[in-house]
């Protein structure tokens, strides 16, 4: 098995050193820290999606056709109501295990795109239109999803690929974009200062 945790220990290194010699290349004179940080916080993130959705990284035998079969869902909802339906009987009839366990499951795929939704808009301009945020979001979700089928096939084991994850995920960014719209609205609302568009060099002043 191939750790999670070192795939986001030399992601965070290799994307710094980067960064900091395309910084120094430019030589600027005036850095925009805000956009910094906020690209930083971006960086983390997706190594940490990485390191979550297809760590540790198995090294096994290929998956046989009915194995695979079975680690795959197209159907819209079938897996949670599949689990909705095997309350009461699932894990010895323990209800609030079975729960607290499609709790966890729908619960882990909308969280883990809603930080997508809420930076992407911070750092490029394209993706303050939902229609873009959400169709970042599927992307990287599908991507993600095909992945892990492809991790499947070729280690013999691996997690479902499925399309409610998918939709969760989709969902997770449109909460994360809303969260940014709020954010600015708020700020508009009690004349905070807050950077509407990190590629600018000042700091904007949202009036109402």
């Amino acid at each position: 098995m191939i750790n999670g945790s070192l795939f986001i220990f030399f992601g965070v290194i290799c994307y710094l050193l980067v960064r900091s010699i395309l910084i120094g290349v430019k030589n600027k004179k005036h850095v925009n820290w805000w956009k910094e940080l906020i690209s930083f916080l971006f960086a983390v993130y997706i190594c940490m999606v990485v390191a979550v959705t297809l760590f540790p990284l198995p090294i096994g035998f290929p998956s046989s056709a009915e194995n695979l079969s079975r680690s795959v869902n197209i159907i819209p909802f079938a897996s949670i109501f599949k689990d909705i339906g095997q309350i009461g009987t699932a894990y010895d009839g323990d209800v609030l295990f079975m729960i607290g366990l499609i709790v966890r499951n729908v619960g882990g795929n909308i969280l883990l795109l809603m930080p997508l939704g809420f930076l992407a808009p911070n750092i490029w301009d394209k993706y303050k239109k939902i229609k873009n945020t959400i169709l970042l979001g599927f992307a990287i979700s599908v991507s993600i999803e095909l992945l892990q089928l492809i991790e499947s096939l070729f280690s013999g084991w691996g997690r479902i690929t499925d399309i409610d994850d998918v939709i969760c995920n989709v969902l997770g960014s449109i909460v994360g974009y809303s969260i940014y719209k709020i954010t600015l609205k708020l700020a508009a609302t009690f004349n905070i200062q807050v950077v509407d568009k990190t590629n600018s060099k000042d700091v904007e002043c949202i009036d109402k």
